[in-house]
């Protein structure tokens, strides 16, 4: 059986708008790889976030800075399922950073969701379509019923074969990334992670197309901020027979909210010229990304967060404090840490 997969959307005025703005956002990026100071951090930056919040909208409990831990190699006194599913989709992740050259296509798709759900399904589940009738359910009742079993490989390839042709090709690589989203996660072609499959074929496919060539940022934590209007829309598509002319202007909508607040973190990397010349190690780069996003921390708090002890904190933060990069206030054992004000 041959299915041919054609997407329907309008480009709206409003997507057009969307896409403009990110346009020029993305051309500001583009200047600022000029400094590379920044892209490592903040590609650490988004690699736990990315893990947090995909896996968060599916129920996982661990909070940003545990995952943070163990994007940093560390462990944690928690359920091993809970933490399996963040390293899988670290490797999951990592794996897409080094394939992102690649088009996608079958092989790769089942061996990405392998990844992914490796030790958390039987071994029969991972890496392959599903055998038996799933569906998606809310407060106990079923929301969405996907396709059958013995559709999930020919719905699949179909969208695949759209994504490598010429009308995909000539696209504009949000659009794409969209529609894939959707179709994926609307087909449902596996037992179980496919909402985490759909949200890194986005992001996979962001990256050949690329969008975010440097990787570096996040719009899962778009979606999981505000769950209840990420399933409304997924739902919302198919309910008008599946035209994504509304869910596209919600991605466009999600990565102009994300790309600023990357602008923001980036620019927060460089909140004040240091009164002395400073080369920062990894750990003192976290540090000031921390603080970017608070505006003020306990010594303690902070050390719990690094997974390091006080003294070690005290260590590597007097540098910091010496060049004017960090403020701190009261004595060692109650002493807290903030970023000067511009």
């Amino acid at each position: 059986m041959c299915i041919v997969y054609n997407p329907k959307f309008e480009r709206s005025a409003k997507l057009v708008r969307k896409l403009t703005e990110i346009s020029d956002l993305t051309s500001w990026f583009r200047q600022q790889t000029v400094d590379v100071s920044w892209i490592a951090p903040t590609q650490r930056d988004t690699l736990a976030r990315l893990a947090h919040y995909s896996t968060r909208i599916e129920g996982n409990p661990l909070t940003l800075p545990e995952v943070e831990i163990l994007a940093d190699g560390g462990d944690l006194a928690v359920a091993e399922s809970a933490k399996l599913e963040i390293l899988n989709y670290f490797a999951a992740l990592r794996w897409i950073w080094k394939n992102n050259y690649k088009n996608a296509n079958e092989r790769l798709l089942l061996k990405l969701h392998k990844i992914l759900t490796s030790g958390l399904l039987p071994k029969s589940e991972t890496g392959a379509y599903k055998s038996k009738q799933n569906a998606v359910f809310a407060n106990g009742r079923i929301i969405y019923k996907p396709p059958p079993p013995e559709a999930a490989s020919i719905l699949t390839k179909a969208l695949l074969e759209w994504i490598n042709s010429s009308q995909s090709l000539d696209e504009h690589a949000i659009i794409v990334a969209a529609i894939a989203h959707h179709r994926l996660v609307s087909i449902h072609p596996f037992m179980d992670g496919n909402g985490r499959m759909a949200r890194l074929f986005e992001t996979w496919l962001l990256y050949n197309r690329k969008f975010d060539t440097h990787h570096i940022f996040a719009l899962d934590e778009f979606f999981e901020q505000d769950r209840n209007r990420y399933y409304n829309e997924i739902q919302k598509a198919r309910n008008n027979e599946d035209n994504l002319t509304g869910w596209l202007e919600y991605i466009a909508e999600g990565i102009l909210e994300t790309l600023r607040r990357t602008q923001t973190r980036i620019q927060a990397l460089r909140v004040k010229k240091p009164s002395s010349q400073i080369v920062l190690v990894p750990l003192q780069e976290r540090i000031l990304r921390i603080l970017a996003q608070t505006p003020q921390i306990g010594g303690g708090e902070l050390a719990r967060v690094l997974n390091i002890t006080r003294s070690h904190l005290s260590k590597i933060i007097k540098p910091l404090i010496k060049t004017g990069l960090i403020i701190k206030k009261g004595s060692t054992k109650s002493s807290s840490y903030s970023i000067p004000k511009k």
